[in-house]
């Protein structure tokens, strides 16, 4: 074998590993064996998703700052140095005293920056490997599978609780974080100078405007549905604004690249409602089976409108599972591989020319949405509970689902009527 062909193998998998990590961070408490003993539980489990908002607008504005330095060395670097700072903030998280509690440091502070961090890595990878086909695909599907991973990793707690979910249920391994580190420094070191990403100098503003709109719409109406999920009233004007916002974000982008928004801004609501316990084992391996297997199916044969449509097939799926009650184990079975199948293609199918857009896009994911805020009618608030993991034993009804069904519909019209009102971009040279 060449050293360039295991130096090009080795850079693949420390992209899909270190990705993975951050997103990780973002999507799971810093620490569920903590949870137990410590005085700041409340706050941890409260602060999860203003953390994880907080982690999506770091990831764009990372991006936009590097595409505007445009060096792929500066990109790798900062995702580096972010790294080290999630290793040594989980280093943070050994008890300081005998007898194994956090004497010092507040876990909803430790927990925030490790989403922070995590932000950074994400945009900064983004534009460290989106003019490297091969490895901008592993980066997408390293993001994605982390995201759906994370979302249906259970508490260890939870009886029911198989799958990745014993890896995952204390905290990231150190280890784990540890050969990240290592393995991104090694490229970094060794990564020559590269000229300009762009003829620019100046930060892409579309971005982070289209990020503010979208990101702050999203977690506000959650907020505000988490509170009266049960007022028509609400679900409707929620609804609408949900479906506002999105067109608005996509719209601030340049081109086509806004048709990714839409499609992350219908799939975060309806596949915050997918049942997906309970479930064996096994499933959790083949969701991200299909979540490769969408991604690359998308990016060769790239159908933006067959994307929403899928999406909207997802949410009468979910309506259809709330209203009938099929059995649990096969709900949970087949909702978790819609959810990747369907994700992975979304993703593919609208890479955006500009990896900020692209992280626009991602980021939406981590964001909780309105989706999540109807998971558990009777939670009545927006934090990370037993509403993020969907079961069969809560009787939601047929709101959510029909929420899911108004929104995705509403983005797909979005979709078409984009596609129709600017040209392709040229096509991205698939891997």
């Amino acid at each position: 074998m060449q050293p360039s062909t295991v130096r090009c193998a080795a850079e693949t998998v420390t992209i899909f590993v270190a990705t993975s990590v951050a997103v990780l961070a973002i999507m799971l408490p810093i620490s569920f064996a903590s949870l137990a003993g410590s005085l700041h539980v409340d706050l941890l489990v409260f602060n999860v998703p203003r953390a994880m908002t907080g982690a999506a607008f770091i990831a764009v504005i990372t991006a936009a700052v590097t595409v505007a330095i445009g060096s792929v060395r500066t990109a790798r670097w900062t995702a580096l140095i972010a790294l080290v700072g999630i290793l040594v903030n989980h280093l943070a998280l050994i008890p300081d005293s005998a007898d194994g509690h956090l004497d010092v440091l507040s876990l909803p502070t430790l927990n925030f920056i490790d989403a922070l961090l995590a932000g950074a890595v994400v945009g900064a990878l983004a534009v460290a490997v989106w003019n490297e086909p091969l490895l901008r695909t592993v980066y997408l599907f390293g993001a994605l599978g982390g995201t759906i991973l994370g979302d249906l990793t259970q508490s260890p707690t939870d009886p029911n609780s198989e799958g990745f979910s014993d890896a995952l249920g204390g905290t990231l391994p150190l280890w784990f974080i540890a050969a990240s580190v290592l393995a991104l420094a090694y490229f970094a070191l060794t990564t020559p100078a590269s000229p300009g990403l762009i003829t620019e100098t100046a930060i892409p503003l579309a971005p982070v405007f289209s990020a503010v709109v979208a990101f702050t719409t999203t977690i506000v109406t959650a907020l505000a549905v988490a509170s009266h999920k049960t007022s028509a009233p609400y679900l409707i004007v929620a609804s609408i604004v949900a479906i506002a916002a999105a067109v608005a974000a996509a719209m601030i982008l340049p081109g086509r690249d806004g048709i990714l928004v839409l499609l992350m801004s219908s799939f975060s609501v309806a596949g915050s409602l997918v049942i997906t316990l309970p479930r064996s084992g096994w499933v959790d391996l083949a969701t991200l089976a299909a979540t490769a297997a969408g991604l690359l199916i998308g990016i060769r044969t790239p159908r933006p409108l067959v994307a929403a449509t899928s999406v909207l097939a997802l949410a009468c799926l979910v309506l259809a599972a709330d209203v009938f009650a099929p059995p649990a184990t096969l709900t949970a079975a087949l909702g978790c591989l819609a959810l990747g199948s369907v994700a992975g293609y979304c993703l593919g199918t609208a890479i955006p020319q500009s990896p900020t857009s692209g992280t626009v896009g991602l980021a939406i994911l981590f964001v909780p949405s309105i989706g999540v805020a109807l998971s558990d009618i009777d939670f009545g608030h927006l934090a990370y509970s037993s509403s993020w993991y969907r079961t069969t034993d809560v009787d939601r009804g047929a709101a959510p689902g029909a929420v899911a069904v108004v929104v995705a519909l509403g983005c797909t019209i979005a979709v078409l009527a984009l596609m129709r009102l600017r040209s392709a971009p040229p096509k991205i040279v698939s891997p």
